[in-house]
């Protein structure tokens, strides 16, 4: 679905899901991984839902984020402050065909810096908005009917969840209004699956103590997820998640190169 230019370690530089439950049980040991890493699984496109493009431009005051029938804008204002938080977005306005919904972002408590992707849900009913603040991202939903939105950061905090600091991985089910994504800090990531229709937070179980996750896919039928994530420091697994038997398994080992062949998946044009 997605994604933009988000820092996920010092070895990747790239643009764009908990408790521990018995799955975790089956990937704790070193064995465990190379048994992992001997498997051979090859990037193919045909197996993962296709992601709604967005195109970016700037201007000077402007941030536009446009497809064929929505556009987000976030109008910038500069701060006479001394630190780099001198350009902050004030307002985010959002037209979708007739409908137009202003966010007054400049009144949040969080400054917001940047919009660093778009993603449409498959009704086209939602959408996410990741926004870069001075630490980490946030990730807004909005209904594009209502305007009505909700901040998963602090959906995820109201809830009594820690270290939501950033959204760094997001995307949309292919066949219901539900959204995957990752939070966490610079030390931990845990994954989520928030149903817009029931307002309600499904957590994944942790395979491991996921340091970072750099991309999250779903797969066509909206079954499984799957995702990469970094454990131990500077080494990534492809895990996948069954939505049936809320199992998580490992799948392979990811190489540098191997990660920028998924990241093709998810990437967006910038101009």
């Amino acid at each position: 679905m997605k994604y933009t230019n988000v820092l996920l370690s010092s070895v990747f530089v790239l643009g764009s899901m908990g408790t521990l439950s018995s799955a975790s049980a089956s990937f704790h040991t070193s064995d465990k991984i190379a048994h992992v890493a001997a498997k051979s699984t090859s990037v193919n496109a045909s197996t993962y839902q296709s992601i709604s493009k967005f195109e970016k431009t700037i201007s000077s005051n402007k941030i536009i984020w446009k497809d064929d029938n929505t556009s987000i804008t976030a109008n910038t204002l500069k701060l006479d402050a001394a630190d780099f938080e001198q350009n902050i977005i004030d307002t985010i306005v959002v037209t979708h065909g007739k409908e137009k919904h202003t966010l007054q972002t400049g009144d949040f408590e969080v400054k917001l810096l940047d919009i660093t992707s778009i993603v449409k849900s498959p009704s086209n009913e939602w959408i996410a908005i990741q926004v870069e603040k001075s630490a980490g991202s946030n990730l807004i939903l909005m209904n594009l009917k209502t305007g009505k939105y909700t901040i998963i950061n602090e959906r995820l905090e109201k809830a009594g969840k820690q270290n939501v600091e950033t959204i760094s991985s997001y995307n949309w089910s292919p066949k219901e209004d539900i959204i995957a994504f990752s939070y966490g800090n610079t030390e931990k990531s845990t994954l989520a699956i928030y149903d817009t229709k029931k307002d309600s937070v499904v957590y994944l179980p942790r395979a491991t103590n996921y340091i970072s996750t750099g991309l999250i896919l779903w797969h066509k039928n909206g079954k499984s997820i799957d995702y990469i994530s970094e454990y131990p420091s500077d080494q990534w697994i492809l895990f996948r998640y069954d939505t049936g038997s809320k199992k998580v398994k490992p799948v392979k080992k990811i190489t540098k190169k191997e990660f920028q062949q998924w990241f093709k998946l998810d990437e967006y044009p910038t101009k």
